[in-house]
């Protein structure tokens, strides 16, 4: 209506729009960089609600799967822009000491990492989680909830493990009661796995399964409340597929540890 006056009359844009009652700012027209960023920002909200400890980075590297063609620092801006930021919690000192070095892993099966950790129902119950990654892959390769974990328990999962997948080189874990007793021990004798220890007291020392533990945590176990000891397994299933084939690893060059794996087939 603003052009059409301006045409009829020969009046400026200032004129007609005060003759009409219009703000100026509605006749600028929405640049193409502003209805891309309306694209970027609608779906990162999206990423950013399905995922809700995810930060900018690994965001990042999912919407380049997506296909859309962006760089890091505009996905930040927007990111930052949204108020998506998520929120850090603070870090514990550590004392410093020495630590053990472990040899590096070149291949998959050289060393798996086993660990268990706790949570509760809802109810007050408390309940475990057994853990067993690839430290080569990243895979996750066991992820087991029961009220109790004993050796045998740890004995049976990685028998189906290696069923399908053969035998580790080596298993790396900390002296827990069900990993540091004899049932373990005689089992890893007759398999020749050789079962290595961390220092009592050096969670850091298991690395690669402290910070798996820590996306669980974070990712998992602190965003859902269960009801039951059934529903904390199916979410956990859900949680361990989606990080063995969808997440992003930084570690792995933004690939997905079946990605990854692959990859070192082909390879």
């Amino acid at each position: 209506m603003v052009g059409l006056l301006q045409g009829s009359f020969d009046v400026s844009e200032r004129r007609a729009c005060r003759v009409l009652g219009f703000s100026r700012t509605t006749q600028r027209r929405k640049s193409p960089t502003r209805v891309k960023d309306l694209v970027l920002v609608e779906r990162l909200r999206t990423l950013a609600a399905e995922r809700p400890r995810f930060g900018y980075r690994r965001l990042y590297l999912l919407l380049r799967r997506d296909g859309l063609k962006i760089n890091h620092k505009r996905v930040y801006r927007v990111y930052r822009a949204e108020g998506l930021a998520v929120r850090q919690n603070a870090r514990r000192k550590l004392a410093l000491g020495e630590r053990q070095q472990k040899p590096v892993v070149s291949a998959p099966n050289q060393r798996w990492s086993l660990d268990v950790m706790a949570d509760q129902l809802a109810s007050g119950q408390r309940f475990r989680v057994l853990n067993v990654v690839d430290d080569f892959t990243r895979e996750c390769l066991v992820m087991h909830a029961s009220v109790s974990i004993t050796g045998h328990d740890v004995i049976r999962h990685l028998a189906d493990v290696i069923r399908f997948r053969g035998c580790p080189v080596s298993i790396i874990t900390d002296n827990g009661p069900q990993c540091s007793g004899k049932a373990l021990d005689l089992w890893t004798h007759e398999t020749g796995i050789h079962h290595l220890f961390i220092r009592p007291g050096t969670p850091v020392e298991n690395t690669y399964i402290e910070s798996f533990n820590g996306r669980v945590r974070d990712e998992c176990l602190n965003v859902h409340w269960f009801q039951s000891l059934e529903q904390a397994r199916v979410v956990l299933s859900t949680w361990r597929v989606d990080d063995n084939q969808v997440r992003p690893h930084t570690s792995l060059g933004g690939r997905s540890p079946n990605e990854f794996a692959r990859l070192i087939q082909v390879g």
